[in-house]
Formats: C-alpha cells, sequence, structure tokens
C-alpha cells in the first residue's frame, strides 16, 4: 500500500494506541499499549524514551522498510505509513500499520511524526503478499517469453515457449481454486 492510498478503517478492537516522535530530540513518547507491543514500561515510554528502543521490537527483516518510509515522510511526504512485524514479549510477533502525519516547523523543517499503531491480521496481508508476488512473476513469465521468441535458436525458442505455456496452465488452476 502506498503512502498516498486511502487507508481502511480500523476496527476499534485492532486499535492500539498514538505515538510521536520529535525529530530533533529522537525521543518517541507513546501510550501504554503501544509501549507494551514494544516490550517498554508504560511509565517509561509515556515520558518518551529513544527512537533505537522502539526499533529494537521491529522485527529485524522489516527494520529497514520502515526506516525507508520514515525517510519519506521527512523528504516532505506529509502522510506516514508503514505496516510491519513487532516481536513483542506479551503478544508474540504480530503485523501493525502505523499511520500518521509529518508536521513542521515554521521553515519548512520535519518537527516531529505523529500517529496511531493498529494491529493487522497477519493472514491478510500474507494474501496481499501474495497477489504481490503472483503479479511479479506474471510479469516475469512474460518477459520471458518475449525474449525467448527474440532468440535466433527455434528449436530452444520453443522449448521455453512449452515451460511458459505449462506455467500458465499452473497459474490458471491457481486462480480456478481461490
Amino acid at each position: 500500500m502506498s503512502e498516498r492510498t486511502a487507508r481502511p478503517p480500523i476496527a476499534p478492537q485492532n486499535f492500539l494506541g498514538v505515538w510521536t516522535w520529535n525529530v530533533k530530540t529522537g525521543i518517541v513518547i507513546a501510550c501504554s499499549d503501544v509501549c507494551l507491543y514494544a516490550n517498554i514500561p508504560s511509565d517509561v515510554g509515556i515520558h518518551g524514551v529513544a527512537t533505537e528502543r522502539f526499533y529494537a521490537a521491529i522485527h529485524p527483516d522489516d527494520r529497514d522498510g520502515l526506516r525507508r518510509q520514515v525517510a519519506i515522510a521527512l523528504q516532505g511526504e506529509e502522510i506516514f505509513l508503514a505496516e510491519y512485524r513487532m516481536v513483542s514479549v506479551e503478544y508474540g510477533t504480530v503485523w501493525v500499520r502505523s499511520s500518521g502525519r509529518c508536521f513542521r516547523d515554521p521553515a519548512g523543517n520535519p518537527s516531529h511524526i505523529s500517529g496511531y499503531l493498529s494491529r493487522i491480521d497477519a493472514e491478510q496481508n500474507a494474501k496481499t503478499d501474495d497477489a504481490t508476488n503472483l503479479e511479479e512473476v506474471i510479469e516475469h513469465l512474460t518477459e520471458a517469453r518475449l525474449a525467448a521468441a527474440r532468440l535466433s535458436r527455434p528449436t530452444l525458442s520453443k522449448l521455453i515457449a512449452a515451460v511458459l505455456l505449462e506455467a500458465g496452465f499452473q497459474l490458471a488452476g491457481l486462480f480456478r481454486r481461490n
């Protein structure tokens, strides 16, 4: 989901809480539920902790993606939106969506990003990932078909075309089952 895509409404049971990150000081202040998911005592988190303390609760495979989304918001994008996994002592590994806005001082420099955190359905997210990956596979298969047609060896071109045809049949079978 891109930063500019409209976000679906969040069911109240999925809402975890609010947070604010001061860009200049690097301090994050968060409500008690957000702190719980980030493995930070709420009496500490409501007064503010270093950004890296929150990043420590982000799944290692998702940290770079989150940092990219933060960088986009700081570079001028007003909306902040990121989906990632948190590794919570209390809840295990959960998918969350962090939505917010980058605020700027009168000179136009980013001052803070404020937003809210909500849990999202991991199965729904996996289906989205599957759809994205499937689109990528189809795109690569199409490119392979075009490249095979340009080959100067007709036998090899026909062999590749046959393999791609079989892949197409397999993909069609997947679509029929879903």
